[in-house]
């Protein structure tokens, strides 16, 4: 039952409301590579290939049920117990694995929430999560900021493979979580949508907040006419910068970026 549970990933005990997610970062060869990491304190994790936990686990709350996790870095290590998480997002898909967020509250620095107080909580999460939604209530985004912002940058990781989308720089401590349409103008849905944003380093993000620099439809860059020639060529960027990859989902938001600072 141990081994099966470790490569299916998901242990349903019987006559249990409980769900117990295996989750192993680097995987075994001989396995599905599923992306999953934890990325602060998120989980971001693929569903099985057959979709066979998806609803379950997706409705989980609305069901009575807990889902408890156990977390590993590398395959044949130790797991460690991470208690309780809550499911804050999912993108359901039919040809690959859907695609879950989950908080861990024992890596958060938010405080221990009173059992009676969980199910507010969570359709907290629940709200800010909804794709489609055109405004946000302002006592949820107040409370809810910070893990958006943080399942943004680990959307983000995934869809950039935690490499800078300029310069491929692999250090993602340094890389910065940019969004292409700022955080005030979005929509909920905008505000965590990975596709409205690019990791960049530090310089490149400061430039780009800032309308010095923005990229056209084919990842080219670019370049204001108030950001100095002289200033261009100590930080190398030229004509020839340019995004690794775009994304047609981005296309929009770069769009928007480009009228925003009328380049």
């Amino acid at each position: 039952m141990a081994h099966q549970s470790f490569s299916r990933g998901v242990f349903t005990p019987s006559k249990q409301n409980l769900i117990i997610l295996f989750v192993t970062k680097v995987k075994q060869e001989c396995l599905t590579q599923y992306q999953d990491f934890i990325q602060d304190d998120l989980l971001f994790w693929e569903g099985e290939q057959g979709h066979g936990s998806d609803q379950r686990i997706a409705h989980a709350s609305q069901n009575g049920e807990e889902i408890h996790l156990f977390y590993r870095g590398r395959h044949h290590s130790h797991f460690t117990y991470h208690g309780r998480i809550i499911l804050v997002g999912w993108t359901p898909f039919r040809d690959k694995p859907s695609e879950f967020r989950f908080l861990v509250p024992v890596l958060s620095a938010m405080p221990t929430i009173p059992p009676q107080e969980t199910l507010d909580f969570e359709a907290d999460f629940e709200v800010l999560s909804q794709a489609g939604l055109n405004s946000i209530d302002k006592a949820v985004t107040t409370k809810s900021r910070g893990i958006a912002q943080r399942v943004f940058r680990g959307n983000l990781l995934k869809l950039w493979k935690g490499t800078c989308a300029v310069t491929g720089v692999q250090e993602t401590r340094i890389l910065k979580s940019s969004h292409i349409k700022p955080w005030a103008s979005a929509t909920s849905h905008e505000k965590v949508d990975r596709f409205n944003g690019l990791l960049l380093v530090p310089n490149l993000d400061s430039l780009f907040n800032e309308g010095l620099i923005s990229f056209r439809d084919d990842g080219c860059v670019v370049l204001a006419n108030s950001f100095q020639r002289d200033d261009r060529q100590r930080m190398r960027i030229d004509d020839s910068t340019h995004l690794t990859h775009v994304h047609a989902e981005s296309l929009p938001y770069l769009e928007y970026h480009r009228k925003r600072f009328r380049l």
